[in-house]
């Protein structure tokens, strides 16, 4: 029993000296079968495969690195191009079911007159709501309903193009609803009256014609002599689909509107 655990003697034994250099004369000697290898492998030991070396490298690898921007390729992700408003307003299709003319109102906007552009808002009304309209120079509350979608949702898309969303009447109808429907507070909100009295302003000079205004604050409707103008126009069909659209349907678009890499 203590032979077995004695360290071997320096010089070693002959045979064992002599078995150990058949063995490492056997391990430099290349298989037969090949002529790829450069190192020592037993016969029974299966060849790695040279595509397990590319594998594993990839473990460390990203394949998108720090953003998706590597699949489109590479560098940093591209900024989000800034539509200006005259490419915005130049983008709203000019539908009209009457054959109504809107480039005075569109170039109106671009030049960036809004004063211009109410005026022009309020003669397009006055001969969307028909002859009776026209006569009188006014429109009366039940006029409101023979105007089409198509051509309201014209009016409606320049305003809100030539103002980054801040004007045209489905924001007036959106600032509307959120208000209960209460006229005064709407008034007070964009902005149509002033003093501790909330006195309506004085049209035309006292309302605000430049995209400084409150938001909703243009276009101007009548309210002199009541609120039934301004509500007939609230509740047009034209309107009627964006004040209800819900937050799945704004998750929806939101989601449209992503890019598919796949």
């Amino acid at each position: 029993m203590q032979a077995h655990l004695q360290a071997p003697a320096r010089g070693g034994c002959g045979g064992c000296r002599s078995r150990s250099q058949q063995t490492s004369r056997r391990a430099l000697v290349l298989p037969s079968h090949s002529s790829s290898w450069r190192s020592a492998a037993p016969a029974s030991q299966p060849q790695p495969s040279r595509s397990v070396g590319v594998l594993a490298g990839l473990d460390s690898v990203s394949l998108f690195g720090d953003s998706t921007s590597s699949l489109l390729g590479g560098g940093a992700p591209a900024a989000e191009k800034k539509v200006s408003p005259k490419e915005a307003i130049m983008a709203v299709a000019l539908q009209s079911e009457v054959g109504m003319d809107y480039a005075p109102l569109r170039d109106a906007l671009l030049e960036g007159d809004f004063r211009k552009a109410e005026d022009e808002t309020r003669a397009l009304l006055i001969k969307l709501s028909g002859e009776g309209a026209m006569k009188r120079n006014w429109v009366y509350f039940t006029e409101v309903k023979t105007i089409s979608v198509a051509d309201f949702q014209t009016v409606d898309n320049l305003w809100k193009a030539s103002s980054n969303g801040k004007f045209g009447y489905s924001v007036q109808k959106e600032i509307w609803v959120q208000a209960q429907r209460r006229w005064p507070k709407f008034f007070k909100q964009i902005d149509w009256v002033q003093g501790e009295n909330n006195n309506y302003r004085k049209w035309p000079m006292e309302f605000t014609y430049s995209s400084d205004a409150v938001k909703g604050h243009l276009p101007l409707t009548n309210a002199l002599r009541g609120t039934q103008l301004f509500q007939a126009i609230m509740e047009h069909p034209a309107f009627e689909a964006k004040a209800k659209k819900g937050m799945d349907e704004r998750a929806r678009e939101a989601a449209s509107g992503t890019v598919k890499l796949f």
